[in-house]
């Protein structure tokens, strides 16, 4: 339902991007880039980009989501930006760069465009509001509740 919206050579934003920052959360960290990394594996196969969009968009997502889980003993509100901001600039290094402009020949301003402003909306923006309450869920104690 998503692939036009995830896809798209114009703007791609992947909702699913979003959990990469959660890498950089202790209890879901692992998991975090395990999951993404398989997820982007998988959703790839979809891809009209082929092959290389599954290969490429793997390893981004593997590397952008390790990023947060490596910077994960900073604390507060501008270590959790600069995490999911080195994992966009991650994404839009092997995305738009790598697999837009090296493989497919698209202009490297329209590809670095497309990819970052999606990237900063799921990564950024939405990554950012996931990692605030993903610690506020565990700071209440809610799982002790369950």
């Amino acid at each position: 339902m998503l692939g036009p919206l995830s896809f798209s050579a114009i703007l791609q934003i992947r909702l699913s991007d979003s959990l990469i920052p959660l890498g950089y959360n202790r209890r879901v960290g692992k998991a975090a880039i395990f999951g993404t990394t398989l997820g982007a594996l998988v959703s790839n196969i979809f891809s009209f980009y082929g092959f290389y969009d599954l290969l490429i968009g793997s390893i981004a997502n593997f590397f952008a989501s390790l990023i947060p889980y490596l910077l994960r003993s900073y604390k507060g509100f501008i270590a959790k930006i600069v995490a999911t901001t080195l994992s966009c600039a991650t994404v839009i290094f092997f995305v738009g760069f790598m697999l837009f402009n090296q493989i497919l020949g698209i202009p490297l301003e329209s590809s670095i465009a497309s990819i970052a402003l999606g990237s900063a909306i799921s990564i950024v923006l939405l990554g950012t509001l996931l990692l605030f309450a993903l610690e506020k869920v565990f700071s209440d104690n809610m799982w002790q509740k369950l």
